[in-house]
Parts: C-alpha cells; structure tokens; sequence
C-alpha cells in the first residue's frame, strides 16, 4: 500500500486557505485509490479572528482526541490533537494556540520537529507532501528525502520566483498552467499543472436561490477600490439590484472607506449588503446568482471561480492572473483598467466599470440569458469534479512514487 505523508504549516480545515484546503482534498482522493495517508499539521489558521480547532473540528462532526503534553520531560510543549476522517485519514495536529499560520514556527518548531521525526521513522512515508518556505521547512524536505522519501512540493502562489531549492525536489506540483508558466519564466523550474481539486460536500449548494451579485473578500488584491466605484454606479443606476459582500481580510469598512476616496459614502444604499465569512463556500452560493471577481492581483488559479461554476454560477472575472483559465469558459472575463494597480488608493472613473454594469444588467433583467450562462456555467465545472480529477492526481503522485518525473506540459 502506497504511503504519503502531508505535511501542512496551517489547519487543514482552514477556512481561509484554499491552497490547505485543495492539498487535503487532493490527498482524499488518493486515499478513495488505496493509498495510506497521515497529516502533520499545526492548528493555526490563516483567518482574521484566531480558530479553536477542536471545536471547529468537532462542530464539523470529528471526534477530536487531545493528547496532553508531558511537561516534566518538555516544559512548553503544547497539547496534540488526534483523529481518523471520514475518509481514513490520520491526522496529528500541533495547537499553537492563537498564533497565526506564519508565525507559530517561531515558537512551536521544536515540539513539531519532534512529531514530524516520529513520522518519518514509525511509519516510514513513501513520499511527503507539503509547502513552506521558511528554513525550518526547507530543513523538513531534506530530513525527508535522507530518510529515503520522495517530495512534491505544492506550489500555489507567486511567493517563491527566488527559491532556486525547488528544483531539487521530486514534484512541483501548480495549481493552474498559468502558475506553471510563471516559475519556467521565472526559475526555469518544470513542474506539472493541475486544477485544485474541490471538496463537493464543502463547495456545492444543495438548494439554491439566485439573488445577490455577489463579491467576496472585498480587499485590495480583489478590486476593492474598484468594487466601491462599480457598487456606487449600480446602486445609483439600479438600485434594485442587490450586491452583497462576504467580509474575510476585506471587510465592509474597507470598501465604505475605499468609497469615501472616491468622495461617495456607500453606506447610503440600501441594496448593498455585507456577511461575515463562512465555514463552506456552499453558503454563499445557495443565495447568489453571479458572482463578481474583479481580482487586481495576478491570481493563481481563482478558486472561487471554480466553485461557482460547480453551483452553476456564472462568475465575470478579471483578466488578470489565472482567473480566465479558472473560469473555463464557463464565465465571463472582462478587463480592469490598466491604470489600476495593487498600489491604487482612490476608485477607478465610472467609465471603467461601464462593461461590467451592462453585464450585470442584463444576467439580473434577462432570464433566458441567465439560464443560458448558469448551464454553461454548470458544464465547465464538470472539469472540477472529482471523478474527473481523481485519476489525473493518483496518476502524478504514482510517477513520483516509482522514480518517473515530475513535470511536464
């Protein structure tokens, strides 16, 4: 039987994080294909407000055990959570307490040195999956492959254009073929593009009402200085349109206060609405009825895209990034204003969100025009299915496992 472990620096179950969310999902389906998995993680989490992970985990159905620390032989170490998925998966989880997912290494490398010393000689992983860059994790890939495993590296942002290291792994795996074009240009680095996989009980509404245009994280990366100008125009010219804004690191003060650059205050519309995040996308998509993503950012990949396509949602997204390839054909992809940048601090003109505003009229006016783009919506999503994806990604990660490269076009 195949062995993998995963080897996490955040929660697995991070609300915030679709690059932790897609590494588990993927390793789900290997283990439907036979493969024995473990995970090794931390408890920390990519959200705004600090998560307590055994009850997060145990309001989602997991029976958590917590193994306390002995601190007579070790004085701060912290408590261990212990348990089996629905899926058969093994999972050990550092609690680092409050800390956030990109500082709790500065106090807990120690104690989750230790428990991933353990792995790698009790049970013996054929290969370790896993991302980070820090030195400590760099450390881990070598401890790794001394001990005879192969690495693949999930690789899901821009943030490593300079780590020259990834070469020396068994896989890089990226999350769109954009991505993967970006490190050959950047590093010369070959590595193998596939879409991240998504977790259908996490993602797919099971009764919709489609309703809002609906945006989420309204923050710099995502357009915020364009959405106040976009809300300010719709609401003007059609204020029976709604819009609402699912609040994660941007929230509702950002844009009000992105809008009051532009020398409006958008508190005064009554069809614009705002919602606190939520623990699955499926929420979101059971009231929306297009989704908006006006990234300003080169995206990845543009995961949301994806799971609105799943729902039969049509997205509209920016041309930026890897949102267009996301979409697959299943959306709409309009431009952003060259002019407007990460660096941006003041709306764009009402002229640059003119394109969007006649779409979204007529997806909200036009019925037949809306079931038209939600069925081609629903078709493109079928790519991201599982049973669509699971032998591609059991695939790769068998090449790997037998000595075969791991890269390709």
């Amino acid at each position: 039987m195949a062995q993998l472990l995963l080897l996490l620096p955040q929660l697995p179950q991070d609300p915030a994080s679709g690059a932790a969310r897609s590494m588990r999902t993927a390793v789900e389906m290997l283990a439907a294909a036979g493969w024995q998995i473990r995970v090794l993680a931390v408890t920390a989490s990519e959200s705004a407000i600090p998560i307590a992970a055994a009850d997060f985990l145990r309001g989602s159905g997991v029976k958590v055990s917590i193994q306390a620390p002995n601190l007579t032989v070790y004085r701060h170490d912290r408590p261990v959570l212990e348990f089996t998925d629905s899926h058969g998966i093994f999972y050990r989880l550092l609690d680092t307490g409050n800390q956030p997912a990109l500082r709790w290494h500065l106090e807990h490398s120690t104690q989750f040195n230790r428990l991933y010393q353990r792995e790698l000689a009790e049970h013996r992983p054929e290969i370790v999956f896993g991302y980070g860059g820090f030195d400590a994790d760099l450390e881990r890939y070598r401890r790794a492959r001394a001990a005879g495993c192969k690495v693949i590296f999930g690789l899901r942002n821009h943030g490593y254009k300079t780590a020259r290291w990834l070469a020396e792994l068994d896989g890089v795996l990226t999350c769109s073929r954009y991505l993967t074009e970006v490190y050959r240009e950047a590093l010369g680095l070959e590595s193998t593009p596939l879409p991240s996989p998504l977790d259908l009980a996490d993602v797919l509404a099971r009764e919709r009402e489609p309703i809002f245009f609906t945006v989420i994280n309204p923050s710099i990366e995502k357009g915020v200085f364009f959405l106040a100008r976009l809300a300010e125009e719709l609401s003007l010219r059609r204020p029976d349109i709604p819009m609402l804004f699912i609040e994660s690191r941007g929230s509702a003060g950002m844009l009000v206060q992105a809008g009051q650059a532009g020398g409006f205050d958008l508190r005064r519309h009554e069809n614009l609405m705002f919602a606190p995040a939520v623990s699955k996308p499926a929420e979101i998509f059971r009231g929306t009825r297009v989704l908006l993503v006006p990234s300003v950012w080169p995206e990845p990949f543009g995961r949301v895209a994806a799971e609105a396509l799943l729902n039969g949602v049509p997205p509209i997204v920016s041309d930026r990034g890897g949102l267009a390839e996301a979409a697959n054909g299943g959306g709409f992809v309009l431009p952003l204003p060259a002019s407007l940048t990460l660096e941006t601090r003041t709306p764009v003109v009402a002229a640059d969100v003119a394109p969007w505003l006649e779409l979204i009229e007529q997806l909200a006016d036009d019925d037949a025009f809306y079931a038209e783009s939600s069925a081609r919506a629903k078709s493109a999503g079928d790519f991201y299915l599982p049973d669509t994806l699971a032998s591609r990604y059991v695939e790769y990660f068998e090449r790997i496992r037998c000595g075969g490269g791991g890269s390709h076009r």
